[in-house]
Order: structure tokens, then sequence, then C-alpha cells
């Protein structure tokens, strides 16, 4: 039983990946920041 992805699929996905990369890149900035600042802290 074969699953066929329409376009309109592909194009929902490449939109969505590109939403969590346009959110997930200034989250893992901050939160590298803040676990440098802890470091920093720390020592």
């Amino acid at each position: 039983m074969s699953h066929w992805i329409t376009p309109e699929e592909m194009e929902r996905k490449k939109e969505l990946k590109k939403r969590i990369m346009t959110v997930s890149i200034p989250f893992f900035t901050i939160l590298l920041t803040a676990i440098v600042t802890v470091l920093i802290n720390g020592l």
C-alpha cells in the first residue's frame, strides 16, 4: 500500500520546515548564550 504525497503536501512540509528553522535559530542562539553565561559565571 503506497501513499502518494501530493505537491500541495510537499509545499506545506517545505513551509513548515522553513518556519521551524526560522524559529529554532534564534531559540538556539538564546539557549547557547544562556549556557555560556552560566558556564562563565560558574567558573
